[in-house]
């Protein structure tokens, strides 16, 4: 049986191991590496693949309506489907950016809001990096950059939340998909379901945060 599919990792075994070393490891909210080794796992063929552990973070941009603004991912896991504007964190000789610059940065890649707009933002952490994603457990496509990660490789993303709260209304604000989202619209909160979003956590951070 194939345990991959679409780049991602499907064996409920393999997964539940994963995650399980992403918790152990007590990597904390703010990782001293952007990547993480977690060893090697044994396939159900009796082949070894290393396994390694990328952390990113995401922003959710809210405004005083009852808004957020929302990218459609291009890739996988949930390519087609929602998603708040995130991704890895960079490491330059050697330090990883912090997670916040990171989140704000992304936000800015992604949906094309502003940097004075979000040097404006009132930026709080949502609770604490979230290492617990059986659902974003994907196979390396190819060498990934600026990483030891190898094609064909496991590697796992670990994730930290910020509320960006902005004044006015999100829909009079210019916005412009690109790097890794091929749209971004603006959606009420009180309409969004969880089979909207590419990975259901992305649904839970949006609610932590539109309470504060």
């Amino acid at each position: 049986m194939d345990i991959i599919k679409d780049h991602m990792l499907t064996d409920p075994a393999l997964k539940a191991e994963i995650v399980a070393r992403c918790v152990a490891g007590k990597f904390g909210d703010e990782p001293s590496h952007a990547v993480h080794s977690l060893g090697s796992v044994t396939l159900p063929d009796g082949t070894q693949r290393r396994v390694h552990l990328r952390h990113a973070a995401d922003a959710v941009l809210l405004d005083d309506h009852g808004q957020v603004a929302l990218i459609t991912r291009i890739h996988n896991p949930g390519r087609g489907k929602l998603a708040v504007p995130g991704g890895f964190i960079d490491e330059v000789d050697g330090k990883p950016e912090s997670s916040r610059t990171a989140a704000l940065r992304e936000a800015n890649e992604e949906t094309g809001i502003s940097p004075d707009l979000l040097v404006q933002a009132e930026v709080s952490q949502i609770g604490h990096r979230i290492y617990d994603r059986p659902f974003d457990i994907r196979s390396a496509w190819n060498n990934l950059p600026g990483t030891d990660i190898r094609v064909g490789e496991f590697f796992t993303v670990s994730t930290l939340g910020f509320r960006v709260k902005l004044t006015g209304d999100l829909r009079e604000i210019p916005l412009q998909a690109a790097d890794d989202a091929g749209d971004v619209q603006v959606y009420e909160i009180a309409s969004l379901r969880r089979e909207q979003f590419a990975v259901p956590d992305h649904l839970d951070m949006i609610l932590a945060a539109a309470k504060g």
